[in-house]
């Protein structure tokens, strides 16, 4: 049952259980935003869990206390980022209590993740994002999803080039050429994609197009990769220097994105980063980090909230909810919606 402001700040029941063994639950608080707003909300700051408002009459009040909690389901129409605006919301709280039942510590990180990297520099942003996922990696839910993988095999690296560049006039063409693997972001990948990047960082006059061969822009990282990396300490520094999506924000104002087909994971966080990201029709999108017990990993944690809010992110992921391309548009996701050849 979702209780007060006034007493959620006065118990500061803001932490989530641990028991004696460990196990994290309870990673979220379901406010009752219509039962009145406190003057004072600054203690909010002090949380640990997921804070979801619930109202039924935004009013200016209340559309100012949404702006510090994590967001704020509704059943009306509104326009503003800071709600979600739901058929039923006992459904909708329902629905986000079985998303995160698994998945409590990953729930927290991306929380606590999302209300950091909003105030932080681009660098101390994508940091803050590689220092709770790499911790992540080692942590009990990722090791049940990766228990459940029936496949933990690296193929050979038999494929072609993984990226492929030119330059015609001042556009510089990056072109992912994984089409056999959908794109799948493996470490060749990665490097190749920071070597594109870096040439435009070498040439202010060059523009970018960044694009996928075959049927969907990238599918996100490579599955085969997740668990491979031997300690956190090396994935964070993994994470650090060879980040795609680092070095394309550093251009993000002469770079355009071309994206089309199912595109999930680090397939939406890299190319959102560019300052005009165009979508085929049929292009949908797709987070699917938390059923992993993961966050967002590939600089979706700045890139994603940078476009929508911190507020719909958070959503997005706890829901695991594929979006439209129309839908993408309507939030700010993309910039436009085109038929790509």
């Amino acid at each position: 049952m979702p209780i007060s402001l006034a007493r959620l700040l006065a118990s500061r029941d803001w932490y989530p259980q641990i028991s004696s063994g460990g196990q994290v639950s309870e990673p979220m608080r379901f406010i009752d935003l219509d039962a009145g707003i406190p003057d004072d909300l600054s203690p909010l700051a002090n949380r640990v869990c997921v804070l979801i408002g619930i109202t039924q009459k935004p009013t200016d009040a209340i559309r100012r206390a949404a702006q510090l909690v994590d967001f704020t389901l509704t059943e009306v129409d509104i326009d503003d980022d800071a709600f979600i605006v739901v058929e039923d919301v006992e459904l909708a709280m329902a629905a986000l209590i079985d998303s995160t039942n698994n998945h409590a510590t990953a729930t927290l990180a991306l929380g606590s993740v999302l209300r950091l990297t909003q105030q932080l520099t681009l660098a101390e942003a994508i940091a803050a994002e590689a220092s709770a996922y790499s911790t992540l990696l080692a942590g009990p839910e990722f090791a049940a999803w990766l228990h459940s993988r029936s496949s933990k095999k690296i193929a050979s690296g038999v494929e072609i080039e993984r990226v492929l560049t030119s330059i015609t006039g001042n556009t510089l063409s990056v072109r992912m050429n994984r089409k056999l693997r959908l794109n799948a972001i493996d470490g060749p990948m990665r490097a190749g994609l920071v070597d594109a990047f870096s040439i435009a960082l070498a040439d202010p006059t060059l523009e970018v197009l960044l694009t996928g061969e075959g049927p969907c822009f990238s599918n996100g990282g490579d599955l085969r990769e997740f668990g491979t990396t031997p300690d956190p300490a090396t994935a964070w520094t993994v994470r650090m220097t060879q980040h795609p999506g680092w070095y394309l924000a550093q251009i993000a104002d002469r770079a355009t994105a071309h994206v089309h087909g199912k595109c999930a994971g680090a397939g939406v966080e890299m190319p959102v980063f560019a300052s005009r990201v165009i979508a085929d029709p049929d292009t949908t999108f797709f987070l699917p980090e938390l059923s992993m017990g993961l966050i967002p990993g590939a600089g979706g944690c700045v890139s994603i909230p940078a476009r929508i809010g911190r507020w719909r992110t958070l959503w997005w992921v706890l829901t695991g909810a594929t979006l439209t391309a129309t839908q993408a548009l309507n939030w700010g996701l993309i910039d436009d919606i085109e038929p790509i050849n």
